[in-house]
């Protein structure tokens, strides 16, 4: 498949209006989310599994993108899990 970079995002966001690197974000947003929710419980452990430079980018990047830090997330899954 012989498609450039700058080719397949403006297709993407043709089509759905949002550029192929937010589709990116939303899928490693989502693959933290996951692993947080079955069984990896520390942010150092899924930052390294994911392939981020350290904690510190995964929280931050964590952070940027949910508005919440990846400690708050865990406590709010932790709360919805008791009830």
């Amino acid at each position: 498949m012989s498609v450039t970079p700058s080719h397949l995002n403006d297709t993407v966001k043709k089509v759905t209006g949002q550029p192929a690197s937010e589709h990116i974000k939303q899928r490693v947003i989502l693959e933290i989310k996951r692993k947080a929710n079955f069984g990896m419980v520390s942010a150092k452990e899924i930052a390294f599994d994911l392939g981020f430079e350290d904690e510190a980018h995964f929280s931050k990047y964590f952070k940027n993108y949910t508005g919440q830090t990846f400690s708050e997330y865990k406590k709010q899954l932790a709360s919805h899990s008791k009830r």
